[in-house]
């Protein structure tokens, strides 16, 4: 149960991280199309700021460029990380069937996996239970 409530943060994670580089992708589209019109309206002005509109336009298609990578870097990141969560999953399934069929087949086993957990052991692994936990 444990380990599930780590994949799942894992995979929130993961999600936070997809939509911060949404998000930062939107801000920097903003501001580089707000940047892409102030310089279509000095360009009128002069012939010296049709540089500045090329340089800014130039920044711009270079921006998009590496967020364009980014985000196919984002996208090629998160499917190895489903991939690991699908592994560990798998692997904790595994080991789950195998502490079954091994405590079934195995009186002492079985015997050994009953009995109650320490007071001091369980208080490392779940502070809050140790004033209920004393029993």
């Amino acid at each position: 149960m444990q380990a599930r409530l780590i994949l799942l943060g894992l995979v929130v994670f993961a999600l936070m991280g997809v939509g911060l580089v949404a998000y930062h992708y939107k801000v920097a589209a903003r501001d580089a199309e707000a940047a892409t019109v102030q310089a279509k309206a000095e360009t009128r002005q002069t012939k010296a700021d049709l540089k500045v509109a090329t340089d800014v336009n130039d920044a711009n298609q270079a921006t998009i460029g590496r967020l364009q990578a980014q985000a196919a870097s984002d996208a090629k990141l998160t499917a190895q990380l489903a991939e690991q969560i699908a592994a560990a999953n798998q692997a904790f399934i595994n080991n789950n069937a195998a502490l079954t069929a091994l405590k079934d087949a195995n009186a002492d086993v079985s015997h050994f996996l009953a009995l109650p957990v320490p007071a001091d052991l369980r208080k490392l692994y779940d502070p809050g239970a140790g004033a209920a936990g004393d029993r």
